[in-house]
């Protein structure tokens, strides 16, 4: 009787054929066959979010700053209560209280406090109207303190070796 592994009987083929295993290619030939590598370009800039300091919910995002093209060019840098402000096209997640007339370096504006909406933290103002018609350009955007928004950059930044210089060669056998 024959077994299982003697192969097929005289005259039966077998369902799958045998075939060797592929030749091993040069590494010169092996490149050519590839598909060309597509051109490479820069990614888009990913916007980064810009949250509250006191709670982290998501204020606005760096894309939506106002480009510096729609400054007048006799424009200065913002300051606001706390230190550096810049203006945004765009907030969320924030309460405005009711407006009321503010005399700034500037001029008289009509504004509105900025707060947000979950941990009812200060974070800057809504420019309503421009009193000053050199002024006008800020109309309608928000100027939010930098000093109470959190910039989450270190989530998009890759990690960098820090030297630890509390244990320093020099500081060790002192004792």
């Amino acid at each position: 009787m024959p077994s299982q592994y003697d192969g097929p009987a005289a005259g039966q083929q077998d369902t799958v054929p045998r075939r060797l295993p592929p030749v091993p290619l040069s590494p010169a030939i092996r490149s050519s066959l590839r598909p060309p590598r597509p051109i490479s370009r820069p990614l888009p800039l990913v916007p980064r979010p810009l949250s509250c300091k006191q709670c982290k919910t998501c204020i606005t995002s760096s894309h939506v700053l106002l480009p510096p093209s729609a400054y007048p060019p006799d424009s200065r840098i913002f300051k606001g209560f706390s230190g550096k402000a810049s203006l945004f096209m765009e907030i969320y997640n924030v309460k405005l209280a009711r407006p009321a007339v503010q005399l700034m370096a500037t001029g008289a504006h009509t504004m509105q406090e900025i707060t947000c909406s979950t941990c009812s933290s200060y974070l800057g103002w809504k420019i309503v109207r421009a009193h000053e018609s050199s002024e006008k350009w800020k109309e309608g955007n928000c100027l939010l303190e930098l000093e109470n928004l959190f910039h989450n950059a270190d989530d998009f930044t890759p990690f960098v070796a820090r030297i630890d210089r509390r244990h320093s060669s020099d500081t060790e056998g002192s004792d």
